[in-house]
């Protein structure tokens, strides 16, 4: 199979799941989290896994997943991320009444998007001709807000860092980084 015959087959994948997707990221846009608040966020990411029946590991930087493809060799990790929380906006005509968190970040598009490229490359078995896997990471507290929220949960020893992908680094040492010249 030639790599332009896989893409076209994880496009017509990503497609037929596009119903399923949107419902998905609709949801998630219905429903605005804060940093290190993304607990109903997280388990709707975790029933996809699941329902993927791939591996994941939950709980990271408290409500963040990842989820891995494994490819034909696990010679490398690509990772795919996205990110759980939204932003304070309590002027944005879909916010949360209660906490004005809204999406107006894109963040429930996002993590769509990475849930998407997943299921694309899983439905269209491309994972057997990569020589890598593919780690599909939910993300969480991107967004600097609610700092003294945040730091309470420094105090508590929930946290070291702020945002997310700073206590992401500590809590998933397994996770190594590569740069590439």
């Amino acid at each position: 199979m030639t790599r332009d015959e896989l893409k076209e087959r994880v496009c017509a994948a990503i497609d037929a799941r596009g119903p399923e997707l949107i419902r998905f990221g609709e949801d998630i846009f219905a429903h605005p989290e804060l940093g290190y608040k993304e607990f109903r966020t997280a388990d709707k990411v975790e029933e996809r896994f699941v329902n993927m029946g791939i591996s994941f590991q939950k709980g990271i930087a408290i409500t963040g997943l990842k989820g891995r493809l494994t490819g034909k060799r696990s010679a490398v990790s690509l990772g795919i991320m996205g990110e759980l929380d939204s932003v304070l906006c309590p002027e944005h005509p879909q916010a949360d009444p209660t906490t004005g968190a809204a999406h107006s970040c894109g963040h429930n598009g996002m993590l769509t998007a990475m849930l998407g490229a997943g299921m694309g490359l899983q439905d269209a078995g491309a994972m057997e001709y990569l020589g890598g896997d593919v780690v599909l990471i939910a993300m969480p507290a991107e967004e600097y807000v609610e700092i003294e929220y945040r730091n309470g949960l420094r105090k508590q020893g929930k946290i070291q860092f702020l945002g997310g992908k700073q206590q992401w680094l500590v809590e998933a040492p397994s996770m190594t980084w590569t740069w590439f010249r």
